[in-house]
């Protein structure tokens, strides 16, 4: 993966980005990494399924790195509605403003093509739509024919643990947690505006079982092993999730047992923290 690495730091790098005075360093600086570290971690996930003569439709490209990397060799298009507060936005239009992309600034809903993709992705948006099942339908409408493919990546809220605010929640509860019983304690963690800004644009529905009852052609991968690579492997996705000191120890835990074999083996899909998931026509 270190060629996307290599191309994000040499091309993209935050030092050569200029932000308004008023603005913190040090918060762009860790959502800069936070976003390069899982646009490698998902180019890892991607790449076996990327042919530089197919038809590449990026769901949520966020600030744009990989898609920069992506179409160096690659025909993708991205579509992102941004919209995003403060300095997220700005850099976000830097990067387009010094790339030449194919970006639509819009929904997917509202994304208004004629074209056919033989691969569609997404990494962590599904938990952000408004309507789950229109947005996946909407997605296997723009499939090609029935050889391609959509691979999508997402929270799993039947695990009691919301991987943007990195808190705990009650089993089944997620909304009523966060807006009632964490609320104080958040917004003074993080502040108003951007507690606000998370809370609002999470529709906590993504399950195993709610997905698995649309009634759509869902594949279900096992996450584990992957969560278990990533956290020994990618530094920046191990410091957010062990901000949570049961995480850590926990994690800590299970590696002095020696037991992420046994887990892997054992551990039912529906209570993994994430969901892997693949559709076909």
């Amino acid at each position: 993966m270190n060629s996307i690495k290599n191309f994000i730091e040499n091309n993209l790098n935050i030092k050569n980005f200029v932000f308004k005075e008023n603005k913190n360093f040090n918060d762009i600086k860790n959502y800069y990494e936070n976003a390069k570290a899982d646009s490698i971690y998902c180019y890892s996930k991607i790449c076996d399924f990327l042919r530089k003569d197919k038809k590449i439709l990026e769901v949520g490209g966020g600030i744009h790195l990989l898609t920069s990397f992506l179409n160096k060799e690659f025909n993708i298009t991205s579509v992102e509605p941004g919209g995003f507060t403060g300095y997220t936005d700005e850099l976000r239009n830097q990067i387009l403003s010094e790339n030449k992309l194919n970006v639509h600034t819009t929904t997917l809903q509202n994304f208004d093509t004629d074209e056919k993709f033989d691969f569609i992705f997404s990494m962590n948006v599904l938990e952000h739509t408004k309507d789950i099942k229109v947005h996946l339908q909407s997605c296997l409408g723009l499939l090609k024919d029935k050889n391609s493919l959509i691979y999508i990546q997402c929270p799993n809220y039947t695990f009691p643990f919301e991987s943007h605010f990195y808190k705990w929640f009650i089993p089944f509860l997620p909304k009523f947690t966060f807006k009632y019983l964490r609320k104080k304690s958040l917004i003074k963690q993080l502040g108003k505006e951007k507690y606000n800004n998370i809370l609002n644009y999470l529709n906590f529905n993504c399950t195993y079982f709610k997905l698995k009852r649309l009634n759509l052609p869902l594949t279900f991968i096992h996450p584990l092993k992957d969560i278990f690579d990533r956290l020994d492997s990618d530094s920046e996705f191990k410091k957010r999730l062990f901000s949570n000191n049961l995480i850590k120890i926990s994690y800590n835990l299970i590696k002095f047992l020696k037991i992420k074999s046994l887990l892997i083996a054992i551990f039912p899909k529906f209570l993994c923290p994430y969901l892997i998931i693949t559709l076909k026509k």
